[in-house]
């Protein structure tokens, strides 16, 4: 039953955060290609709205939710801190890959804007595991 119950948890969270991928990556592209702001700034500021409808929606559509040590309001302060400081690292990383693939891609012939969709496709998969293992632990054991 455990396995199946993660299963299913991983399958409903990668819809959930599909969801909130595209509400991110929908951001990030008005952003990044008609107001051209860089990949970091672009990244820091479409990501919020996007994990805060992945909290909301996991917290009560998906995971067990624990409320013995604290709240959902305690749990959304802690996850918005926690998704703040991930956004930071992984804005920046973005930002470092851009500027150290951006000349190879350029030389294959991917425009700027393409090689910051890429960029971004690119370290999704890494949010997407890290953000499912911190909120089942969030909801489900704190």
């Amino acid at each position: 039953m455990g396995l199946k119950l993660i299963y299913r948890q991983i399958i409903k969270f990668l819809l959930v955060s599909g969801t909130g991928w595209l509400i991110d990556f929908g951001l990030y592209s008005i952003l990044a290609s008609i107001f051209g702001l860089n990949v970091l700034i672009s990244n820091l500021i479409s990501t919020i709205p996007a994990f805060t409808f992945v909290f909301f929606i996991s917290a009560r559509h998906i995971f067990k939710t624990n409320v013995r040590l604290f709240s959902v309001k305690q749990k959304y302060i802690f996850y918005f801190s926690y998704q703040i400081l991930l956004v930071i690292i992984i804005s920046f990383f973005g930002q470092w890959s851009y500027n150290f693939l951006l000349p190879v891609l350029t030389n294959n012939g991917i425009n700027p804007v393409m090689s910051k969709f890429i960029i971004k496709i690119l370290i999704t998969p890494i949010t997407i595991l890290v953000n499912f293992t911190v909120m089942k632990l969030l909801t489900e054991k704190l």
